[in-house]
Order: structure tokens, then C-alpha cells, then sequence
């Protein structure tokens, strides 16, 4: 049977932004906050659930616009005189070592958000471009990534050691910078450097094009870029990742799906045909038949039907409503297999 899936985030009720918005301020005590992100998550939680999805997230509620929170955990980093950039949240320099003394936030959330939930088994974690991007100057921030990298290793341990199962690896900026051909160094080796030794749990990873202010980031937006990249990962002798989660809503991208074809039998494909980035909801009908349309690359046994990337940047309305139709035509197409 095909299942469903999310990228990762989900929106936040509106009743609590002016709440998180303190918080990643930075001024909630320490136990009024607590009992907010549980709060926040709880209700991401459930309204995930209710919509019906094979697999769900905590939503990565305690985060700031997917990756803007990170310095706070940091050290060997100081503010720049530069409080204006990234929205008033200010950009910073390496001073020393880089180190994230009490983590980098994502084993905490994940750890809070299984208690609340049990079942909770996917965690979603950024790689060093991402943790790094508010960070300068360019060469230092790019000579202290395999400091970044044992990071995030670190991370991840902490994580499997709190139960998760599906450790998502996002790397829009590995994504678009391959795509638009700016990116240096070799996605494949970071990669394999991050998972490196780690085994039983399933390691995913999610390409994406950019989702900011709602529009994609890229000049080439098609998939064929990336597929060398994703062969390599998925290869029969030294696999990498089991699941790749890729953004799939674009035209450019939707035009080339044959080539979903000719990703490694060994890895799962979640495809991500609901264009989180539209103001629209898909029908259910237009989605069923872009469904069976994968099936002829796909075989079901390795298909996901996802979002193009997490729904954070939305509001709950909307996400739910996307998820609900992207539930609704999987069940369809499943009653047909």
C-alpha cells in the first residue's frame, strides 16, 4: 500500500505566535516556556493525526522559521554589529571553536514531543549549511563544517538514544545549489560523513528547491540535477539512505517523473505532490490521478505521498486541508491496488 507522509514542520495555531514569538526572543522563563512548546506541540500533533497520515512529526514547533533559532545553541560564536539582518535577529561570527554545549535543540524537542505522543518515531534535522547559515565570515563558516557535522552526528545520537526510528536529513541548500550548479564541495561525502556508522533506524533525506516568502529559490527547477546524487546515496554496495523525500509540485519537476524510474530500487520515494507553497487545495481527484501517474515509475510497496516541503510557513487551515485531500486520494488509489 502507498502511505503518507510530511516533510517535517507544521504550523502552529494562530492563538500561539504571540507566546513563540517570546519565546524565541528569549523572554519566557524557562518553565512558562515549557509549557508552551508542549502545548503547541500537542495540538500539531493531534491535528496531524486527525487528518489522517501514515507517519507525522512533532512539527518542529520550538523552532524559528525552519532554521533561524540555531545560534542560540552555539557557542564559539558571537554577535556581528549587524542587528538588522535576517529580520531583526542579527547575523554572527566564529570566534572559537564551534560546540553546542546542551545540544542543538532537536533531541530536546524530540524527547518533549515523545512524551507527549508515544508512537512519535520521525525527527527532522538540518544539515551544516543550514545550522550555519546565519554565520560569517563565508570561509571560516565553510572550514569549521566538520566541526558542524560531529554536531549534528551528536545530535542524532541523542535522538536515536529517545527512540526515533526515521532520521530526516534536510538539505534544501545541498539541493538548490546542485541544481543551479553554485554548490562546492561533494554533497555525497557530507552526507555519507553525517551518516556515517549509524544503522538501524531508517536515514532519509529531503531535497527541496527553497520555500521562502512562498516561492521557490532556484533557476533550473527540474529533478534531473539531482538524480546522479541520489543514485550514489541509494547505491546497492554502499547504501547511505534508505528514503529520499523530494519536492515534486513544480512543473519542471513534474514533467521529468519518469525519471522516479530510475532511483535505486533499494530506497523509498516520498514524492511531494501537494505544493505547500499554493494558496490552493488540491482536489482529491487531481491528486489520485497524479498518484497512479507515479505508479508506473513507483511500485507502492516504495511510494510516500507527501507535502513539497513542511507546511510551517502556512497556517493550520490550510495545512490540514492539504493533508486531508492527500490522505483522502491515497486511501482511493489504495482501494484500486
Amino acid at each position: 500500500m502507498i502511505r503518507t507522509t510530511v516533510v517535517g514542520s507544521w504550523p502552529p495555531e494562530d492563538r500561539f505566535r504571540g507566546a513563540l514569538a517570546h519565546y524565541l526572543r528569549g523572554t519566557l522563563t524557562a518553565g512558562d516556556h515549557e509549557q508552551l512548546l508542549c502545548d503547541v506541540a500537542e495540538v500539531a500533533i493531534q491535528q496531524q493525526k486527525a487528518c489522517g497520515l501514515d507517519e507525522y512529526t512533532g512539527g518542529e514547533t520550538s523552532a524559528d522559521s525552519f532554521i533561524l533559532h540555531f545560534p542560540k545553541y552555539l557557542t564559539g560564536i558571537e554577535p556581528t554589529a549587524n542587528t538588522d539582518a535576517w529580520d531583526g535577529r542579527g547575523d554572527y561570527r566564529i570566534v572559537g571553536v564551534l560546540d553546542a554545549p546542551a545540544g542543538l535543540g532537536l533531541a530536546a524537542a524530540f524527547r518533549r514531543e515523545k512524551r507527549i505522543d508515544p508512537a512519535l518515531a520521525k525527527v527532522t534535522i538540518p544539515g551544516p549549511s543550514e545550522i550555519m547559515m546565519m554565520i560569517g565570515p563565508a570561509d571560516r563558516r565553510r572550514a569549521a563544517w566538520p566541526r558542524a557535522i560531529e554536531l549534528i552526528r551528536r545530535e542524532i545520537a541523542a535522538c536515536i538514544d529517545a527512540g526515533a526510528q526515521d532520521v530526516q536529513l534536510d538539505l534544501p541548500h545541498v539541493a538548490m545549489g546542485v541544481a543551479d550548479g553554485w554548490w562546492s564541495g561533494d554533497p555525497e561525502e557530507t552526507i555519507r560523513a553525517i551518516f556515517h556508522g549509524i544503522t538501524g533506524v531508517r536515514r532519509s533525506v529531503h531535497f527541496c528547491y527553497g520555500d521562502f516568502q512562498a516561492k521557490t529559490w532556484t533557476q533550473n527547477r527540474h529533478f534531473q540535477p539531482l538524480l546522479s546524487l541520489i543514485q550514489q546515496l541509494g547505491g546497492v554496495v554502499d547504501r547511505t539512505v534508505d528514503r529520499v523525500v523530494l519536492e515534486f509540485s513544480l512543473p519542471e519537476q513534474w514533467a521529468q517523473r519518469s525519471l522516479l524510474g530510475q532511483i535505486p530500487a533499494s530506497m523509498e520515494v516520498a514524492v511531494g505532490i501537494v505544493d505547500v507553497k499554493s494558496p490552493v487545495v488540491e482536489s482529491v481527484d487531481e491528486l489520485v490521478v497524479k498518484i497512479r501517474e507515479l505508479l508506473t515509475y513507483v511500485p507502492a510497496a516504495r511510494l510516500l505521498i507527501c507535502p513539497s516541503c513542511g507546511f510551517g510557513r502556512r497556517n493550520a487551515e490550510l495545512a490540514m486541508g492539504k493533508a486531508m485531500a492527500m490522505v483522502q486520494a491515497v486511501q482511493r488509489v489504495n482501494e484500486g491496488l
